[in-house]
């Protein structure tokens, strides 16, 4: 009877859904599972890093969180929002564009960054980063960045869009 007992709850305990096995937003990876067993994290391995901190193919991608709002990323991480930086051309004046009596030089489909720059919002892509206060909070080959400038910004907050939200994020070391 006690057997049984034992591989019923064996049995039971097969069946439970998986909890608890996420890596955190940040962490090092090779495909999203390595992130979170039901699939909510991904592995981006757009910038792969080895353990030494160098850019190369064979280095590990890190763990995040796709498509995210400033509500949705875990408590180690904020929402981002990056722009494409290598073709951020055409100069802007972010204090008049899209602003009664401005200079409207962005397209329609573009937003003035604080940086003077035209940037296509469309292709813009959000995503949970792990939140930092100095770049050993990061692992190697990140570094802590300020949001607001480079193409990184705070995603906005669908609450309080107009706050301008000020923190640092990992990024990788370019």
């Amino acid at each position: 009877m006690s057997r049984l007992l034992t591989l019923t709850a064996l049995a039971a305990l097969a069946l439970m859904p998986a909890t608890g096995c996420k890596s955190k937003i940040g962490s090092a990876c090779l495909k999203s599972i390595d992130c979170s067993l039901q699939g909510e994290r991904t592995c981006d391995l757009s910038h792969r890093v080895t353990d030494e901190g160098v850019v190369e193919p064979d280095g590990e991608g890190e763990c995040t969180i796709e498509g995210c709002s400033q509500a949705t990323c875990p408590s180690e991480a904020k929402c981002v929002e990056v722009f494409a930086t290598d073709f951020l051309s055409v100069a802007c004046d972010p204090d008049t564009e899209d602003r009664n009596g401005g200079t409207n030089v962005c397209r329609p489909y573009e937003i003035c960054l604080q940086e003077g720059l035209c940037a296509d919002a469309l292709t813009a892509r959000t995503s949970c980063r792990r939140e930092c206060s100095k770049d050993s909070n990061c692992r190697n080959g990140y570094v802590c960045r300020e949001v607001g400038s480079g193409g990184v910004y705070a995603a906005p907050d669908p609450e309080n869009p107009s706050v301008q939200l000020d923190f640092k994020v990992c990024m990788p070391d370019n």
